[in-house]
């Protein structure tokens, strides 16, 4: 039980690593320097659990993601008819926002309630 919960407190950083990751990486092996950058912080984040850190990405990582919205609504609104095309990003796109925001609150809570 106790390493379940110690795996669910990390969660929202290894998801942050894995979407910098994803985020940064173009495909013939060539990783961008701030994504190496970004992910070196998180992995600081991960071993020294320091709650300002923690509040403060948590923090920009929530407000990143209640932007996202409007450009999913500008892209979906690029679309002359509703296809099958435009179905696909908006659920892909509110899939991916939801989570986001899922983990984001995670992580907020987690350095709140951390003494």
């Amino acid at each position: 039980m106790n390493s379940i919960k110690n795996i669910l407190l990390k969660l929202p950083e290894y998801y942050l690593i894995i979407l910098v990751f994803l985020s940064f990486y173009n495909p013939p092996l060539h990783v961008n320097p701030i994504g190496i950058g970004l992910i070196s912080i998180l992995i600081l984040q991960i071993i020294f659990k320091n709650k300002i850190s923690g509040l403060l990405i948590s923090t920009i990582f929530i407000l990143i993601n209640l932007i996202l919205p409007l450009a999913l609504i500008s892209e979906f609104n690029d679309f002359p008819t509703i296809n099958s095309d435009a179905i696909q990003l908006l659920v892909v796109g509110l899939l991916l926002l939801s989570l986001n925001i899922l983990m984001s609150g995670m992580m907020l809570i987690k350095y709140v309630r951390n003494n």
